[in-house]
């Protein structure tokens, strides 16, 4: 390989490095927004404004295809670590066939009173009128 590409490799593994040691250093709760982490890359490596706009590409690049990191998109979007978005898809999993159970339980209810109210009229008068 050619010195000119091994020093360009040597400087993205660099940078690679410097993002996950702010990556994993981060812990806040909501999502990290990708100018926060640039300015926090920028800080440790020392960076001018030229530098962090020829970075930012590939640091994205980096993030997203990256296992460890999960990238959400939005109005409160940014980085999240992948074992964070596994739990919040099994709480709304959880949630969801919470929900479906609930359902059941009351269609099998008013299933119940509707057979109920049949037996005793003959044909149910779900009507509300008054005689």
């Amino acid at each position: 390989m050619s010195e000119v590409i091994q020093a360009a490799l040597d400087r993205l593994a660099e940078i690679f490095t410097i993002t996950d040691e702010v990556l994993n250093d981060w812990t806040g709760e909501n999502n990290l927004q990708f100018p926060v982490l640039l300015g926090m890359i920028a800080v440790k490596m020392n960076w001018d404004e030229k530098q962090v706009r020829e970075a930012d590409p590939l640091i994205r690049f980096y993030i997203r295809n990256n296992p460890d990191w999960y990238v959400t998109r939005g109005a409160h979007g940014g980085i999240m670590r992948s074992s964070d978005k596994q739990k919040k898809e099994l709480a709304k999993a959880n949630k969801e066939a919470i929900k479906k159970q609930m359902q059941a339980i009351i269609d099998a209810k008013v299933a119940e009173a509707v057979s109920k109210l049949t037996a005793e009229n003959g044909t149910p008068n779900l009507s509300q009128e008054s005689e």
